[in-house]
């Protein structure tokens, strides 16, 4: 089975990666404890609050990566140039179009977050005596995700599974440890 077409060509893939793959992570992270069945069960509120967090943080974090980027980009293109101001590119329209491809960029990866952490967190919301569950939903999302990276990257889909499950199982124990929710 080959990796879906529509994703391997679309131009911001790296926003919806770090989305899916924050949101996710966040969720386990902030969540770990009650998606463990310790203290309270997660209710609908408590897992609007983290996928509103991860989206906000998500977000925030790839734009100013975004448009930093961007914005190097425009200014060693001004020195190639050999325009007087290092920084005259990014003043004109180009400097306007990245701005935009910025933010356009952040509310993907930001949307991706939200609903990444929404759904794992969901399911514990849904079946309160096995909140366990969202655990192994969060750890099986990443393990697809990582399988998927790897094949598009034409690497060890193997490794990056095991890669990204690796990093959701230290982050629910990390979680688990520092009883943030």
């Amino acid at each position: 089975m080959r990796w879906p077409d529509w994703l391997k060509q679309r131009e911001h893939c790296l926003a919806v990666v770090m989305g899916l793959v924050d949101g996710i992570l966040t969720a386990m992270l902030l969540g770990a404890g009650r998606m463990l069945g310790w203290g309270m069960p997660i209710d609908f509120k408590i897992a609007l609050k983290v996928a509103v967090y991860a989206l906000a943080t998500a977000g925030f974090v790839f734009y100013i990566g975004r448009y930093a980027e961007f914005r190097a980009q425009l200014v060693h293109a001004a020195a190639q140039l050999n325009l007087k101001k290092g920084g005259q590119l990014a003043t004109t329209h180009l400097g306007r179009m990245v701005l935009g491809e910025a933010v356009g960029e952040a509310i993907v990866s930001g949307g991706c977050s939200f609903m990444s952490a929404l759904l794992p967190l969901s399911l514990a919301v849904v079946f309160p005596s096995a909140p366990w569950s969202s655990v192994i939903l969060s750890l099986c999302l990443l393990g697809i995700l990582g399988y998927a990276l790897g094949r598009m990257v034409k690497g060890s889909s193997l490794k990056w599974a095991v890669g990204l499950v690796a990093g959701g199982v230290f982050m629910t124990i990390l979680g688990s440890g520092l009883h943030i929710l």
